[in-house]
């Protein structure tokens, strides 16, 4: 069976649609990318979404896009046949969709299956059908600089705790990261300032010294992770009481905006040995130690 053959120009005029619907996107030049469409076009991408009308599909466009950083639309192996008054042609997309970080992001490689017609404007998409064959992450870490990456993030909570580096040690949080210290005699906090304020309260005039050890780092995710230290720390108090005590922190962590943050974290003792104050008969506990 023949297939029904369109002259160069025709196939031209096609590619020429191509070109335009990839760099209205690409230049978020949405009158340039409303061009490739019929008024009452069909555009069909399966679970993405689908539209009538070459306004709704412009208008979705543009808003998901607004959300994204640089992205590329490259569109070839273009074969285009001829269907009752206007043309059918399928084409391979191969795109990159960076997120607002420009960091991380996502490639789609799949197929347009298109209907075209001729209007007094020049050729334009009636009804087209995106089937996906591939989407992978791009840009991410490699697991193993992430969890570098999330050492030397836990590294900073000990440094800044001991040295009192309040507002630095602020950073290692995610603002809503949750804080269960209630095994060291504290409670469960939520929120990163408001941990803050409980910290500088609780243990502001006290010298302290806390070592991490042997950690097992999970990467769950290209934005989350687990992990479970063994601890052992020591503190003085300004009346001479002491505690030297081990246990384990066990904790999330989340990627936001390239950079990693603790989410939640949860401290469980082994031991917690006290040395009473200098006259003083009764034992205290840790309250609530980090």
């Amino acid at each position: 069976m023949s297939v029904p053959e369109v002259d160069r120009e025709t196939r031209q005029a096609v590619a020429d649609v191509m070109v335009r619907y990839a760099t209205g996107i690409d230049r978020r030049d949405w009158a340039l990318f409303r061009t490739c469409f019929t008024d009452d076009c069909d555009v069909d991408y399966g679970d993405i979404g689908h539209w009538h009308g070459a306004e709704a599909v412009t208008a979705w466009m543009d808003e998901v896009h607004a959300q994204c950083g640089p992205t590329l639309h490259r569109i070839t192996n273009q074969a285009v046949v001829a269907k009752g008054d206007g043309v059918a042609a399928r084409a391979y997309v191969d795109a990159v969709v960076m997120g607002a970080d420009g960091l991380t992001g996502v490639r789609a490689t799949g197929h347009y299956d298109d209907e075209l017609v001729r209007t007094d404007d020049g050729w334009r998409i009636a009804r087209r059908r995106f089937t996906l064959v591939l989407a992978e992450p791009v840009g991410a870490a490699p697991p193993g600089d992430d969890v570098e990456a999330i050492r030397t993030l836990k590294a900073r909570y000990f440094r800044t705790m001991d040295t009192k580096d309040w507002a630095a040690m602020r950073e290692v949080f995610c603002d809503d990261v949750e804080i269960d210290t209630t095994e060291s005699g504290g409670s469960v906090v939520t929120g990163a300032s408001e941990f803050m304020a409980f910290l500088e309260e609780t243990i502001g005039d006290v010298v302290t010294v806390h070592h991490g050890h042997m950690p097992e780092i999970e990467i769950t995710s290209p934005t989350t992770a687990t992990g479970v230290w063994a601890m052992e720390d020591w503190l003085r108090w300004p009346n001479g009481m002491e505690l030297h005590g081990f246990g384990h922190y066990h904790e999330t962590y989340e990627k936001v905006e390239g950079a990693w943050g603790i989410k939640s974290s949860r401290l469980t003792r082994l031991r917690m040995d006290f040395t009473e104050a200098v006259g003083d008969t009764t034992s205290g506990d840790g309250g609530g130690d980090a």
